[in-house]
C-alpha cells in the first residue's frame, strides 16, 4: 500500500508528449481553444509573431490530456478521438465550469 496522499504516477511512455509541428499547435488552438475561461489579462492574438516556446507551453496548458484525446490522421492532423463537435462540447462545458469557479472566487474575495 502506498502512503496517505502519494500519488500514482503514469509510466513515461503515456505522459510523453506527442511532437506535434508548430503550425499544426496554432491550428488546433485555433479550432479548439483553452479548457479554462480566460481571465482578464491583455490578450496576444495567436496568428501573431508569437515565439514558438511560448506557443508550445501555451499548447500544452490548453491541451493537458492531449495524447489520450487526439490522434493523427494519415495526412499529418490531429483530431480528437470523439469527433469534432464532442469536442467542441467539451471544452465548452470545461470553461463553463471554469467560470463558475472563478466567479465564486471573485465573489468569496469581497
Amino acid at each position: 500500500p502506498q502512503p496517505q496522499g502519494a500519488q500514482q504516477r503514469k509510466s513515461r511512455v503515456d505522459s510523453t508528449p506527442i511532437s506535434v509541428p508548430f503550425e499544426e499547435k496554432k491550428r488546433l488552438m485555433r479550432v479548439y481553444g483553452p479548457i479554462k475561461t480566460l481571465r482578464n489579462r491583455a490578450s496576444k492574438d495567436i496568428d501573431q509573431a508569437a515565439k514558438p516556446d511560448s506557443v508550445r507551453r501555451k499548447f500544452y496548458r490548453w491541451f493537458p490530456d492531449f495524447n489520450e484525446r487526439f490522434v493523427i490522421t494519415p495526412g499529418g492532423w490531429y483530431t480528437p478521438k470523439a469527433g469534432h463537435q464532442q469536442e467542441m462540447d467539451y471544452r465548452q462545458a470545461m470553461r463553463k465550469m471554469d467560470l463558475e469557479l472563478l466567479v465564486k472566487k471573485r465573489n468569496d474575495r469581497r
